[in-house]
């Protein structure tokens, strides 16, 4: 008799229960329907503390009530962040609890986060364009967990990572792309919203995009096709490793890339500059023939290797390089900058003979013999360094060299005119 009245008893409770829950959910339901947060809040607090004993029924309600709310929130910009994970977490649970895809929770939630998902990438463009990486690299992290087939957001991320120098964020980001066989090249939506000017990416949501335009908020409705960013997610990850030591890391990924794409130009010398920055020249100039094999008349690449040249002492090859990139750009500033300084190289030798000269008469006349040999220098030097002016006349180091020269010439005219500019 006891053992039957105590089971009957713990019946009773389970019912009470489940009564108390039905109430409160309706009561939450009331509450968020009239805008009440504070109420619904109280409301699903009481059910929270009951939800072991809970049916999936009252379950799948509540967390779509609890994340229902938490849009109610966001949409009075209330507590954004908190709200914006309160509703991923809610609503991955509804769908986990929740298997039918036409239920009237799992259609709502749907849409409602798509509605997030558009505020939260708003908000990471503003973030961006007001240089706040970091903040930037949150909400499109977030955009991205909010709608997974949205890979693109996952990129912006990890982009916007590497400006805050979150480097550990960036690898993360980016190996997840791989892994996902990220490609970037697929189509999005964009319109532009008439309040800020800003062009605002929708993703795939073509129908989310032409109700803003409908709307009248957002206008320039676009297709945008992108070109595949594999390679420079590999390029910018393999330089990540780089910059933290890892080169083992680095050259490998970056080899791998190139075995399976060996015509991309950007994964070459993204390779060339690996070696370079680890001054590996033999590498670095075995790539750069290969570059200029395939693309003979880039002029920045020309420039590079006149760089490398002149930085392993083959002063010839440099002054070839930089010619030629001139030839071929005649507005490189850089190179006509490096052309003059190569051409001034020997003068700290020939100063260095000219003061340990004595005062004899062989040395005076040797004195002087030096003396001419700096004259030519300089004269072949002040050609491009004028030339390196007539291009950006505020070149303060092309200017003061030139100066130097105009003065050791005892061009006093054109020094004085130099001056005054």
């Amino acid at each position: 008799m006891n053992k039957r009245y105590v089971l009957l008893l713990s019946a009773l409770f389970t019912t009470s229960f489940s009564i108390a829950q039905k109430a409160e959910l309706k009561d939450a339901e009331k509450a968020i329907k009239k805008g009440s947060i504070s109420e619904a809040k109280a409301a699903l607090n009481k059910v929270e503390a009951l939800l072991p004993n809970a049916s999936n029924e009252q379950k799948i309600q509540y967390y779509f009530l609890n994340g229902n709310l938490a849009v109610e929130e966001i949409r009075k910009n209330q507590n954004f962040d908190a709200n914006v994970e309160n509703v991923m977490k809610s609503y991955n649970k509804l769908f986990e609890l929740d298997k039918n895809a036409n239920s009237k929770y799992v259609k709502q939630a749907t849409e409602e986060l798509k509605e997030v998902s558009q505020q939260v990438i708003n908000k990471g463009v503003e973030d961006n364009n007001a240089s706040n990486y970091k903040g930037a690299t949150k909400r499109f992290t977030q955009a991205f967990e909010l709608n997974p087939q949205d890979t693109l957001y996952l990129y912006y991320a990890a982009s916007t990572a590497i400006n805050s120098k979150e480097y550990d964020t960036a690898i993360k980001h980016y190996k997840t792309l791989l892994d996902l066989n990220f490609k970037g090249n697929d189509s999005y939506y964009t319109a532009t919203e008439k309040a800020s000017g800003q062009v605002q990416s929708f993703g795939k949501d073509s129908k989310m995009r032409d109700l803003m335009v409908k709307q009248g908020t957002h206008t320039d409705p676009k297709l945008v096709k992108e070109e595949s960013k594999r390679p420079e997610i590999i390029k910018n990850l393999a330089l990540i490793y780089y910059q933290e030591g890892k080169m083992d890391q680095a050259e490998s990924l970056i080899g791998d890339a190139r075995k399976a794409n060996p015509d991309d130009m950007n994964l070459l010398l993204t390779q060339m500059d690996i070696y370079l920055k680890s001054n590996n020249m033999g590498k670095y100039e075995e790539l750069a023939k290969e570059a200029l094999t395939k693309n003979p008349n880039d002029d920045v690449l020309l420039y590079n290797l006149g760089v490398t040249s002149y930085q392993a002492g083959k002063y010839d090859a440099a002054k070839e390089y930089y010619t030629k990139a001139i030839a071929i750009n005649p507005k490189s500033e850089n190179a006509y900058l490096n052309l003059a300084i190569l051409k001034l190289q020997p003068d700290e030798a020939i100063t260095n003979k000219m003061n340990s000269l004595g005062m004899s008469s062989a040395d005076n006349k040797k004195y002087d013999e030096l003396k001419k040999q700096k004259n030519v220098i300089y004269r072949d030097a002040m050609t491009d360094l004028e030339k390196v002016l007539s291009i950006n006349p505020n070149n303060q180091e092309a200017k003061s060299t030139l100066l130097g020269i105009y003065r050791a010439l005892e061009m006093t005219a054109k020094a004085n005119e130099l001056e005054s500019k």
